[in-house]
């Protein structure tokens, strides 16, 4: 079966991607920018504008700053081209199935089960190159037949196609041999015998190639021309979301966070939404100079998977912030995953506000802090005003749980409710003196609003029939009864009053 490669190359990986996430402030025009290789202090890639005023990879530190003094200089570095390499597999791997690195700054494509899904080459590239360009990239492409054929293919004549043997040969006969991934000595001795070109070298007979050069060479050519299957190690994307950002400069307030964040966390979206998933909890990493670094979380009581929600709950957090020291990286980490809700809005479920319960509790908690948000809780206890206590919500579902699967928080409930489900002895009667005890009967209506603290009774009130005695244990502290009555004021108002043992009369609650 023949097989179709795409060789995906973006020479300026890191340059495109890192400058345009710690912009501070994006412009039309970019600045003059390098990456310097750390060892020899070498320009390693140059943005169009640097380009522009004539520096070159391969110059020297001090070269480039004589020809433009305003030049951003920032270090290449292999692991983090290494992770935008990994972020840019992620994104082409909704697209295509067999993906393969070619580090530092390329990826294979296997297009041939592909074609049919998209009704052919054609479509498929212009999905890819959609994808793309969404962002600030430069790339290019070539597709052949066998994977290094593509790779030699972009990089003499970029965005050429070689759907045939034929085309292949042609279009690759004049591929330097400076461009095959030989050996430095192969290369150099192939030069020497006056052999330049790939269409030279393809017309030397095999036996020859191997006792001239050795059996690598033949080896290369034979998976070069598909008649060995290339030596690749596919793509699989991670089971959990990590990513870092080196920042230029160093940030001292928390409102320069913003830009940097917002990228990692356009990062996540794009990885949830690849695997169709959500997100409860989220970890920020800030690298400090001379500090250990600082962890900060952040739970969300509704899954979310947008940035833009996201950012809006880390906004909320940084801003009771006092950075110790100066940030010189950020590292997301998220957890705490779940499906997606599939369930769709009810058409007769009226106007709705903003924010869900659930969403507006998370804005509460980033802003205040999770202990400060709290619903009401029942307690063994008889007393009204001791059986109803505050507890801070939960803010985040164990692993694994789905939206579906969570319980609403309990915003609506009183603690006067609560206390309608404390047991307690109930007596009826016109008078406290009534001594008979019915069993078997649904506990008294509460009240809707329960004072904090009961008021002495300073009004006429007219008593409404239906006595109730609640008494306190001793193991609660002083033994305490008092007699619960219904009653109406002048104004109007039903209210929950009742007497102690020493006759003094105190209102404890306040009807709808």
């Amino acid at each position: 079966m023949q097989t179709l490669w795409l060789y995906l190359l973006f020479p300026q990986l890191q340059l495109d991607l890192y400058s345009d996430a710690i912009s501070p402030e994006p412009t039309a025009t970019p600045d003059p920018a390098v990456l310097l290789h750390p060892q020899d202090l070498r320009v390693h890639q140059a943005n169009a504008p640097a380009r522009s005023l004539g520096i070159k990879p391969g110059q020297t530190l001090a070269q480039a700053c004589a020809m433009c003094a305003t030049l951003q200089v920032m270090p290449w570095q292999p692991a983090l081209e290494q992770q935008l390499l990994d972020m840019l597999a992620l994104d082409c791997y909704q697209l295509c199935a067999d993906i393969a690195e070619a580090p530092p700054n390329a990826l294979w494509l296997r297009l041939d089960p592909m074609l049919q899904l998209y009704g052919g080459l054609p479509a498929f590239l212009q999905q890819l190159l959609q994808q793309l360009q969404q962002r600030p990239l430069q790339y290019q492409y070539g597709v052949a037949l066998s994977a290094e054929a593509a790779r030699l293919l972009c990089l003499s004549q970029p965005g050429q196609t070689a759907l045939t043997q034929a085309q292949q040969q042609l279009q690759l006969s004049g591929c330097p041999v400076s461009f095959l991934h030989v050996t430095p000595a192969t290369i150099q001795q192939l030069e020497r015998l006056g052999i330049n070109q790939l269409g030279q070298l393809l017309l030397l007979p095999a036996n020859e190639l191997s006792r001239r050069f050795g059996a690598d060479l033949y080896l290369y050519l034979q998976r070069l021309q598909g008649k060995l299957p290339p030596l690749l190690q596919y793509y699989q994307p991670p089971e959990q979301f990590s990513a870092r950002l080196e920042l230029l400069y160093q940030l001292e307030q928390y409102p320069q966070l913003h830009k940097p964040l917002q990228h990692l966390l356009l990062q996540l979206q794009h990885y949830l939404q690849r695997r169709d998933q959500l997100c409860y909890q989220l970890q920020l990493e800030l690298t400090l100079r001379d500090q250990p670094p600082l962890t900060l979380k952040l739970q969300s009581p509704q899954a979310e998977a947008l940035a833009c929600r996201w950012l809006n709950l880390w906004q909320l957090k940084l801003e009771a912030l006092r950075l110790p020291a100066p940030v010189l990286a950020l590292a997301l980490c998220a957890s705490q995953y779940c499906g997606r809700d599939t369930d769709s809005d009810d058409l007769y479920a009226g106007r709705r506000g903003q924010y869900t319960p659930l969403q507006l509790v998370g804005l509460l908690q980033a802003k205040l802090g999770s202990a400060q948000v709290c619903r009401p809780a029942q307690v063994a206890a008889y007393l009204p005003e001791m059986a109803g206590v505050s507890i801070p919500l939960q803010s985040a579902a164990p692993a694994g749980v789905t939206p579906q699967a969570r319980q609403q928080p309990a915003l609506a409930q009183t603690t006067a409710q609560t206390v309608a489900q404390t047991p307690a002895t109930y007596k009826v009667g016109t008078d406290p003196s009534t001594t008979g005890t019915v069993t078997g009967l649904p506990p008294p209506h509460r009240p809707a609003f329960l004072l904090a603290q009961p008021q002495p009774l300073q009004q006429q009130v007219q008593l409404q029939p239906g006595l109730e005695r609640i008494q306190s244990q001793w193991w609660q502290g002083p033994s305490e009864a008092r007699d619960y009555l219904t009653a109406q004021s002048a104004d109007g108002r039903w209210l929950w009053i009742y007497r102690t043992e020493q006759q003094q009369w105190f209102v404890h609650g306040v009807f709808a």
